[in-house]
């Protein structure tokens, strides 16, 4: 792949099963793209090469900071007010959102998240949505879109002068939208109020309808958009449209590919075929294959379409789905020297770990189990307090990561980071 100012830079750090999803859209899309971290960006890499547009995938905001320090987000700040494209989807967007005392954020926007209390603060699927004429799509994309959202945070309004361009807004519910465990095209009203009550958090979709989806603005003489769609989202393809289109917008509609929209964005997880042929990675794949199984037989997890799982409130669905997608791309490529330099040097460590993880998962999910159905756990906590204890050994404290899992996710991390370098190098 040639690069030059005219690519696109994606920020890879902190971002794992959503960063993934979106490498994979890019190369789909066939798009210029070239990955980088947070230390190339302390480094200065965005005032060396300044490109088109810098991205940053979903994942936790307040990590994402972390990483980059107060060097790599005033860097990115520069960027941007120097005439740079920030694009920011989820945790990629609440990092460029107000900041607080507790959360350093780039500030771009004047706009911050609303609070937990008045937000709607666990939905997933697609959404109805309403699209601004100014995104320039086709006659089609105007009202009743399906926007994918993945359990994101909400835009809070600033009623300042600032003008900031809403260019997706939410409607109604599509047919796969969930609140927390809820599938609601099988939920009345009535009983949503019910379970508000037992689940002690908003669930009612009202929340949303109209709510801003996708925004623009400008910082300096760049300009930002944020959005808290995943518009990378595999078999969605009214939001795959809309993401080409607003790349080429941020590539400056001068691509080769600029008047062709690339086939549909896939990625399936229950029929995947490896690879690479690696012995621990393929028993670790087969150890969460069971993990699967077995947590379907229990009726606590399932598969909602084929990428993601689904699982019931209190389990720990979302690490393990990561884990399962990440072991899954880093075994549908062959290594090269770096990433192979890598593996031996965490291989052993991973193998270690992995041997632990799997046989306290298990028993974990198997009390869990009975757990749920003497009171309810959430995502903060189990209902038991000995499990709460194994829950954070295996995954750490909600919200975040830690434990046994941060230790595989970071070296799976590393590793696929290594693979998609090499792949593009060769590109």
């Amino acid at each position: 792949m040639s690069l030059s100012k005219r690519s696109l830079y994606v920020l890879w750090d902190e971002s794992h099963l959503w960063g993934v999803m979106l490498i994979r859209a890019l190369r789909q899309l066939r798009l210029p793209f070239k990955i980088i971290t947070s230390e190339d960006i302390k480094t200065g890499i965005l005032a060396c090469d300044f490109p088109a547009g810098l991205i940053i995938p979903g994942g936790w905001a307040k990590l994402k900071a972390r990483n980059l320090t107060e060097q790599g987000l005033e860097n990115i700040r520069g960027y941007v007010g120097k005439g740079g494209r920030y694009l920011g989807f989820c945790g990629g967007a609440g990092l460029a959102l107000q900041g607080t005392s507790s959360f350093p954020g780039l500030n771009l926007c004047r706009w911050g998240r609303k609070p937990f209390q008045e937000r709607l603060p666990n939905f997933s699927g697609h959404v109805y949505c309403k699209i601004d004429p100014q995104l320039s799509l086709p006659a089609q994309y105007k009202d009743n879109v399906l926007i994918p959202v993945w359990w994101p945070s909400q835009f809070q309004h600033d009623h300042t002068n600032e003008p900031i361009q809403v260019l997706i807004s939410y409607s109604t519910p599509g047919p796969d939208f969930w609140s927390s465990d809820l599938n609601l095209s099988q939920i009345s009203e009535q009983d949503l109020s019910t379970w508000e009550s037992i689940y002690k958090i908003n669930l009612n979709p009202q929340l949303i309808s109209g709510e801003p989806c996708l925004i623009k603005g400008s910082y300096g003489q760049g300009q930002y958009y944020l959005s808290y769609a995943h518009l990378e989202t595999p078999e969605s393809p009214q939001a795959n449209t809309i993401l080409f289109h607003l790349l080429m917008t941020i590539l400056g509609n001068n691509h080769p590919q600029s008047s062709l929209m690339p086939e549909l964005i896939h990625w399936d997880l229950r029929n995947f075929v490896p690879v690479w042929n690696n012995t621990v990675l393929l028993r670790f794949k087969k150890g969460l294959d069971n993990v699967i199984k077995t947590s379907q037989s229990q009726f606590l997890l399932f598969w909602r379409n084929s990428w993601l799982l689904g699982w019931r409130r209190g389990v720990p669905g979302s690490p393990i789905n990561f884990l399962y997608s990440m072991i899954c791309q880093a075994l549908s490529t062959l290594p090269g020297p770096d990433a192979e330099l890598f593996w031996e040097q965490c291989e052993q460590e991973f193998s270690s770990v992995t041997n632990t993880f799997l046989d306290q998962l298990l028993d974990y999910l198997s009390h869990e189990r009975l757990a749920m159905a003497m009171a309810p756990s959430s995502p903060e906590c189990s209902s038991n307090k000995e499990l709460q204890k194994q829950k954070i050994m295996l995954f750490g404290k909600f919200p975040g990561y830690g434990g046994l899992y941060k230790k595989l996710i970071r070296i799976l991390d590393g590793l696929i980071l290594r693979q998609f370098q090499e792949e593009d190098r060769t590109r």
